[in-house]
């Protein structure tokens, strides 16, 4: 598991650091404040409790194709719909305006609040964030 975390560690500092290709923005502007936890599951088994947390990260079968991911996010999705579950596959190469997003190693499923994912998403959206973006790549992120 300490390989995972110092693996995870390190993504979220890439999300966290400001990017000239982006304008002065980072990947995620809010990853540096998250609290996370990270999980590795065996099975299936999501069990989203997120107390105090930002953010669950569920590391899945290493196995998995995105496709099965993205099934697995939508399955909780339905389940949960005051949560919001993310894919991110281990050999899914997205980026924004050339810098990947992708943790390119793991098999995650990312868990947070709707309504908190919400205010954030507002607030990016009143800066100059998204323009950078490829549309289908922020559909596909802000319609989960």
């Amino acid at each position: 598991m300490k390989e995972i975390e110092n693996h995870i560690s390190t993504w979220i500092e890439k999300l966290s650091t400001t990017y000239i290709k982006l304008n002065g923005f980072s990947i995620c502007p809010f990853a540096k404040k998250s609290q996370y936890k990270i999980i590795e599951l065996i099975d299936e088994d999501i069990n989203p409790i997120l107390d105090s947390l930002d953010l669950i990260i569920y590391v899945l079968d290493y196995d998995y194709t995105f496709e099965q991911l993205t099934s697995i996010a939508k399955e909780y999705n339905t389940l949960y719909p005051h949560l919001v579950f993310l894919p991110d596959g281990k050999d899914r190469n997205t980026d924004i305006n050339g810098i990947p997003t992708n943790n390119g190693k793991y098999n995650l499923l990312l868990c947070q609040d709707r309504s908190e994912l919400q205010i954030a998403r507002n607030k990016l959206a009143k800066t100059a964030y998204y323009t950078l973006w490829d549309k289908s790549y922020l559909k596909e992120i802000l319609e989960q």
